[in-house]
């Protein structure tokens, strides 16, 4: 095959069927009627175009074999159609194929008859192009869809639409390729072909058989019944998004600081330019090229060119982008009454992505005052958790090429009738019996619940780059796709599990009645499927979010011994009882397969739960010198995770990379400066400047008298690492440098001076704290900056110092102060820019933000003395005492402080646990939860912690890439009387099938 582009599946009879074998058997059967297995009298076959060599290829199926049609000739033949072939759609019986063209004066529509698909026989002609009925058409068709105009109660099929009077054909010379769709299986009434023209912005509605009845080898005008100009009413008035609770503003938030979303009314004045085509029952949604809506026809009765209010493509996060659509799609109703449609949001960026809207519930508020709002894309809940994927979108590693919808299931037959009932959701309930409990896991999940079981309602999408991603919408196996314990509470527990009907855990005589994945949330409606189960075992392997290793604590300087009990210490905490508020949830994660968890000495030496089993014990005291550094990953959301990641916690970390070109613009004797760096966007690099970073200071509850200077403390600053100008730089004799060595009190002159003062670059991680300069505003390309240590004389003499040694543009860094930074993939803020220009917090408003953190404070201990160490100048060798500053609220580089709380066993807790003073310490954000306690010295810049997670989540997808390296998919179609998922590919693969029920290449597909 050559540039193949779409496929349409037929079911044919044999001629040489037994005796007993209808008469004219060659005709076609609906696809269900496909194959007989039993006499092998019927083909299923698929119809491939193909655009290079204008001609449409077959395939048996059967044979699994690409047909010869003329066996005279050298090399394959196919079915040649008159110009370069595009949509292809067979009518519901398998009598008939009809396949829009285009070319020069060549545009129009081929019907193939069933009966002359395959290789004529003895005495009957070639097939070429006189063998078909054609009619021209006065632009280039779209796509195609077969529709079928309902017959009444008591009434006859009406050959015409009412009024419409069609040319007379002319009798066949011969009738060599009969085709009677009057006569075809299926639903009753006459079959109409419903044809985009996307040049002319409108569709047309053709009578299928009145096509076939044109003499073969005519190529007559086409004669519409019908004409839809796709010119339903937009909404004039701006619309609202349907936001899930957890995107919702909370009730105590100043609404008056925060927009309401909102999407901008549509141009109605754009004229349409259909594109794919998608029908069910007496719907047809027609997707718009250039036109921010999709189409939805009333087709109960398709003469009456009906359009209804349309769908309304928008887009969450850019509200005022024009959204065009070029492929739809339109699931089944499922089982639960639900149906949507998706559509490929063609110029997304960075890649094509798909919009789902939801059917049922437009119909559900169709007499609401704001019934628009709801013919917007779903905005799905758990957004908040996914910042990776947008919250009305699906969003892949390539752009969406097509898509599909696919329900399916395999009933278990009841032991008493045999009979089976489709679409029954697995059971996990340890005290039922019910049919739904014959859909749970084996113990080596090699049956039922998993993965690979796709059984529900289920998205495609087929993208650019060869894979096919899977796409959860209503699986039938989710109650048993779950952990094995229970919340029945309204909160979401640590493994996102909320509201359920028990709390009695899903196991039965100590054996999981569900897959005990880690969390709740591992199959979501409309989001990427999984591909594997989300356990971390050693039979199983890790699946599920793990750390490689518990995390290892770095000194930047290595001559700087710093022994255990006076490193610092990063720990896991509990976890808070959503169910009840006085017990806790114990911590817990795994390393590697290995499970720990947080126990008592009691649970210890008792081999209670949730020590048993074989998990280890976590330790999160501090003063535990044995215990080592760890953290606890929050399960709530699989997505949130990378399948591998590396993460370092970082004191005073680089809020960015080092940049090259700043310029400090200060005033002599002015006491603050301006960097500026216009290209920096340092509000989307996450800086906090003294106003950002008190507002997290109030949220840890600092004393409203110390605020102010615990603000100044943690706020960001400004490390500059660029060097001085050269020795022979005429700035240090002719320019101000001459003036640098009187401002710097040194008795050396030009850039000697400034070295003496400010150290210089050969060692970057020892760079001198005179280069420090805390930042009292942000904003995106300048921040506002004085000296972070001024020295005696002021800091407007530190300025004028630093802007005599750096005249010109310099590197330099952001740094945060006083605090740990998370850096990696993971470390996600919620700093934009606000309506003065000016850095600042936006997750109060912007509810997908909420978990959005990368700063974590440190706790310190007040039962610990203060200590002294020694501090060595690099430059001068001086050694200097320092006092370490003591563990009190009143000092402005305290992050929290810890108080002890009496325990269970009569002694206290030096740890930190959800509602303790010290609790807004607690760091937590989409994948990393613990709590740093300072050491008996003060932590220094580049102390780091380091870890790596695995385990994370992986999406289900079928790969053309096994095949072939070289692919260029192009359309999509779903047989479901084999289960097969069919691609058809440009490159070098043709036609490719995978079996949906091993999600891998039907073999010795694929058809070249």
């Amino acid at each position: 095959m050559q540039s193949s582009g779409r496929v349409s599946f037929v079911c044919r009879g044999d001629d040489d069927s037994p005796s007993g074998e209808t008469p004219g058997s060659s005709v076609g059967h609906k696809l269900d009627e496909c194959p007989d297995y039993e006499h092998a009298t019927r083909r299923l076959l698929a119809l491939v175009t193909q655009t290079a060599t204008q001609e449409v290829a077959v395939v048996d199926l059967y044979t699994q074999s690409i047909v010869d049609i003329d066996q005279t000739a050298p090399g394959y033949s196919f079915l040649r159609v008159g110009a370069q072939p595009g949509a292809i759609v067979t009518t519901p019986g398998g009598a008939a194929t009809f396949v829009g063209v285009s070319g020069l004066q060549k545009n129009g529509i081929f019907a193939l008859p069933t009966t002359c698909i395959l290789p004529p026989k003895e005495g009957e002609a070639a097939r070429d192009l006189t063998s078909w009925a054609a009619c021209h058409l006065s632009s280039a068709p779209g796509d195609i869809s077969v529709i079928v105009d309902p017959v009444l109660d008591g009434d006859a099929p009406r050959t015409t639409c009412d009024g419409i009077t069609l040319r007379p054909t002319t009798p066949r010379v011969d009738d060599a390729c009969p085709a009677d769709l009057t006569r075809e299986p299926g639903p009753v009434g006459r079959r109409k072909l419903l044809v985009a023209l996307p040049d002319e912005h409108k569709l047309v509605l053709l009578d299928a058989q009145h096509l076939l009845d044109q003499q073969p080898g005519s190529f007559g005008e086409c004669e519409p019944e019908a004409t839809f100009a796709l010119d339903a009413d937009a909404p004039t008035t701006p619309v609202s998004p349907v936001l899930p609770d957890d995107l919702q503003i909370d009730a105590d938030t100043d609404t008056s600081v925060c927009l309401t979303p909102s999407y901008p009314a549509l141009d109605a004045s754009v004229r349409p330019t259909p594109g794919g085509i998608a029908v069910t029952g007496d719907r047809a949604y027609v997707a718009d090229r250039t036109k921010p809506v999709v189409h939805v026809l009333d087709l109960s009765d398709p003469c009456t060119d009906r359009e209804l209010p349309p769908l309304l493509p928008y887009s969450y996060s850019a509200p005022n982008r024009v959204v065009t659509t070029s492929r739809v799609a339109v699931s089944p109703v499922s089982p639960s009454g639900r149906q949507f449609v998706y559509a490929i949001d063609q110029d997304d960026q960075p890649t094509s992505s798909v919009m789902a809207f939801d059917l049922t519930r437009i119909v559900e508020h169709a007499n609401q005052p704001n019934r628009n709002d709801y013919r917007t894309p779903l905005v799905f809940e758990g957004a908040p958790r996914q910042p990776y994927m947008p919250p009305d979108r699906l969003r892949f590693s390539a752009p969406v090429r097509d898509i599909s919808f696919v329900m399916r299931d395999f009933p278990k037959p009841d032991p008493g009738t045999g009979a089976g009932e489709f679409g029954v959701s697995c059971d996990p309930d340890p005290t039922s019996s019910g049919p739904g409990t014959a859909y749970r896991s084996n113990s080596d999940f090699t049956e039922g619940a998993r993965p690979v079981n796709l059984r529900g309602l289920f998205g495609f999408a087929m993208l650019t780059n060869g894979q096919v991603a899977v796409i959860d919408v209503e699986d039938f196996d989710k109650d048993c796709r779950r952990p094995a314990t229970t919340n029945t509470s309204d909160l979401e527990d640590l493994h996102g599990c909320k509201q359920d009907k028990t709390a009695t855990p899903y196991t039965l005589n100590g054996v999981p009645t569900v897959t005990d994945e880690s969390s709740c949330n591992v199959v979501e409606p409309h989001r990427p499927r999984s591909a594997s189960l989300s356990i971390s075992s050693s039979t199983n392997g890790v699946r599920a979010p793990s750390l490689r290793a518990f995390p290892q604590f770095s000194n930047p300087n290595p001559a700087d011994v710093i022994t255990v009990n006076q490193q610092p210490q990063m720990l896991a905490t509990d976890f808070a009882n959503p169910v009840n508020q006085q017990e806790l949830l114990p911590a817990e994660v795994n390393v590697s397969t290995q499970s720990y968890v947080h126990c008592t000495e009691e649970q210890l030496q008792a081999s209670l739960p949730p020590c048993d089993g074989g998990a280890q014990p976590l330790f999160i005291e501090p003063s535990l010198e044995s215990a080592p550094n760890s953290l606890t990953l929050p399960l709530i959301e699989p997505r949130s995770y990378a399948q591998d990641e590396t993460l370092s916690l970082v004191f005073e970390g680089r809020v960015f990379n080092q940049r090259t070109s700043a310029f400090l613009a200060h005033v002599m004797g002015a006491s603050e400066a301006a960097l500026r760096d216009p290209d920096a966007n340092f509000c989307g690099a996450g800086v906090e400047d003294g106003d950002t970073i008190r507002a997290r200071g109030e949220a840890l509850g600092v004393p409203s008298g110390n605020l102010s200077a615990w603000a100044g403390a943690h706020a960001d600053y400004v490390q500059i690492s660029g060097d001085f100008p050269k020795s022979d730089d005429p700035y240090w004799t002719q320019g101000n440098g001459k003036e640098c060595a009187a401002l710097l009190n040194s008795n050396k002159s030009g850039r000697d001076a400034c070295t003496n003062t400010f150290g210089n670059i050969d060692n970057p991680a020892a760079l001198r704290e005179e280069r420090d300069l805390s930042i009292l505003r942000a904003y995106g390309g300048q921040l506002d900056v004085k000296p972070r240590q001024c020295p005696a004389e002021g800091c407007a003499r530190r300025l004028d110092q630093l802007a005599c040694c750096f005249p010109a543009g310099t590197a330099y860094t952001v740094r945060a102060s006083n605090q740990w930074l998370l850096t990696g993939t993971a470390g996600l803020h919620d700093i934009a820019v606000g309506a003065n220009g000016r850095c600042e917090h936006t997750a109060s408003c912007d509810r997908r933000k909420q978990y959005f953190n990368q700063r974590a404070f440190e706790v310190c201990d007040p039962t610990l003395p203060a200590e002294t160490h020694t501090v060595i100048d690099e430059v001068t060798g001086e050694e200097t005492q320092v006092v370490d500053f003591e563990c009190a609220s009143s000092d402005a580089k305290v992050g929290c402080v810890g108080v002890a709380r009496d325990n269970a066993q009569g002694g206290q807790d030096h740890w930190v646990l959800p509602g303790d003073q010290a609790s807004g310490c607690i760091f937590e954000n989409l994948t990393s939860r613990f709590v740093v306690y300072r050491g008996g010295q003060p932590s220094t810049r580049g102390m780091t912690f380091n870890w790596q997670t695995t385990g994370g989540f992986v999406p289900q997808s079928m790969s053309l890439l096994q095949q072939s390296p070289s692919v260029s998919p192009q359309s999509l179609g779903y047989l479901p009387e084999r289960g097969f998922l069919a691609v058809v590919d440009a490159s070098t693969l043709g036609l490719v099938l995978f079996d949906l029920n091993s999600l891998g290449v039907v073999l010795p597909s694929p058809y070249y």
